[in-house]
């Protein structure tokens, strides 16, 4: 069973591995297409080329930026403190609850929704990548 195990453990550490420089050569290749300007390299056997990628993507530019909207939050709510917000949010109540948000993180939903009204999200883009398509 332990031989399995390690047999498993290298495995895994080669596969990793191969991952790593099928990454790293992709990026070489995109890298010199954008650089000389190229949409594709054809070869005797294949063909490398850029293609966009089909959704948008968010790059955070600066995440203290980002307005609560566009956010995820992570609560830790004492009992009696829920059962205040149930009461219909007296003032002081909203000062706790705030103080209770664990964790929050930009959202990359709500900041593609907000874009797709026009609205400008402070500390966020939205960008069309691109991948390689090897044919």
């Amino acid at each position: 069973m332990k031989y399995c195990r390690q047999q498993a453990d290298r495995f895994q550490t080669r596969a990793r591995s191969a991952d790593a420089k099928i990454v790293s050569t992709k990026n070489m290749v995109l890298y010199f297409l954008a650089a000389r300007g190229l949409k594709k390299i054809e070869g005797r056997e294949f063909m490398l080329r850029l293609q966009k990628n089909s959704q948008d993507s968010v790059e955070i530019t600066d995440e203290s930026q980002v307005p609560m909207n566009c956010r995820e939050l992570e609560l830790r709510v004492p009992g009696r403190i829920w059962e205040a917000v149930l009461a219909l949010l007296p003032e002081g109540t909203s000062k706790l609850l705030a103080s209770c948000i664990h964790d929050d993180t930009p959202s990359n939903d709500a900041i593609k929704e907000a874009a797709s009204r026009c609205e400008e999200v402070p500390g966020a883009q939205i960008k069309r990548g691109v991948h390689l398509r090897v044919a």
